[in-house]
C-alpha cells in the first residue's frame, strides 16, 4: 500500500521514525508532519496567509514538513504534493497522549485522520498514553500486524485507536468502544512571570468515577485497546429544573 504518515506531534515525534522504519518494510510510505507540536488544534487549517513546506531527509523517504497544522499537512499532501497518486491510507500518529472520549473533539490527531476521510481516503487515529519504548515498539508492531488485516479496516473511513497506559504485556485485547461523553475537570493555574505578568495554564482531568460501561475511556481504564468507529456526538443536557 502507499501510506501517508502525518501526526500533531510533529517532526520530532519519538513515534516516527520506528513506524517509517517497520511499515516502510511492506509498503510504499511517504511522510507529511507539522514543523512543531501542534496538539490540541483540532480541525483548524490555514486560510488568512500562505503555507512553506521543506524536504526532511532524516528517514531517507519521501518526508516533509509542513509549517502549519495537522489537517494542513493532510490537504497539502492531498492537493498539492501527491495529488496525482493519492495514498491508499492515512495513518495519523501514532501520537503520545490518548484521544480517547471528549478528547477526539479537541485532537489534532484525529481530526488529521478525520480530514483523510473527508477526501476518500481511509483513515487511522492511532494514539499511545506514554513516551516509553516498550509502548512505542508495541503498538507500532500491532499496527503493522492490524495493517495486513485490510478487508477488516478499509471499508471503515475513520478508525480511532487508542493503547491503554498499562505494560504490554497487561493488555487485555482489543475492543469496539463507543465514544465516551464524560466531561473535563478543567482549571486554570495562575502564575506570575519574571517580569510580574499574571498568566494561567489550562489543567484538568476526566473523572474516572463517570466513565460509562463499553466507552473508550472505561476499556482503556481495563487496560484494553479501544477502536473507536464512530465520532458523532450526541450532547448531553443540564437539568435546569
Amino acid at each position: 500500500m502507499k501510506i501517508l504518515i502525518t501526526n500533531d506531534d510533529g517532526i520530532d515525534s519519538p513515534t516516527l521514525p520506528p513506524m517509517v522504519e517497520t511499515l516502510s518494510r511492506e509498503h510504499e510510505v511517504f511522510v507529511v508532519v507539522p514543523g512543531s507540536n501542534q496538539s490540541g488544534l483540532s480541525q483548524a487549517f490555514t486560510f488568512y496567509k500562505s503555507l512553506t513546506y521543506h524536504p526532511r531527509p532524516e528517514f531517507n523517504h519521501h518526508t516533509y514538513q509542513v509549517d502549519g497544522t495537522p489537517c494542513d499537512c493532510v490537504k497539502f499532501a492531498v492537493c498539492q504534493l501527491f495529488k496525482d497518486s493519492l495514498p491508499d491510507c492515512i495513518i495519523s500518529g501514532i501520537n503520545v497522549g490518548e484521544n480517547a472520549g471528549l478528547c477526539v473533539i479537541y485532537s489534532g490527531t484525529v481530526a488529521a485522520a478525520r480530514e483523510g476521510t473527508m477526501w476518500g481516503i481511509p483513515s487511522l487515529a492511532i494514539s499511545i498514553w506514554k513516551n516509553d519504548p516498550s509502548h512505542i515498539n508495541y503498538s507500532v508492531n500491532w499496527l503493522n500486524e492490524f495493517l495486513k488485516r485490510k478487508e477488516q479496516w478499509i471499508h471503515h473511513p475513520l478508525l480511532n485507536i487508542n493503547f491503554p497506559s498499562c505494560r504490554p504485556d497487561e493488555i487485555q485485547g482489543t475492543e469496539i468502544s463507543s465514544m465516551s461523553l464524560t466531561m473535563f475537570r478543567d482549571d486554570y493555574k495562575e502564575f506570575t512571570t519574571p517580569r510580574g505578568t499574571q498568566e494561567y495554564w489550562l489543567g484538568g482531568y476526566k473523572p474516572k468515577e463517570e466513565f460509562q460501561p463499553d466507552t473508550d475511556d472505561a476499556d482503556l481504564l481495563s487496560k484494553k485497546i479501544t477502536i473507536l468507529q464512530k465520532t458523532k456526538i450526541v450532547y448531553k443536557t443540564k437539568n435546569t429544573h
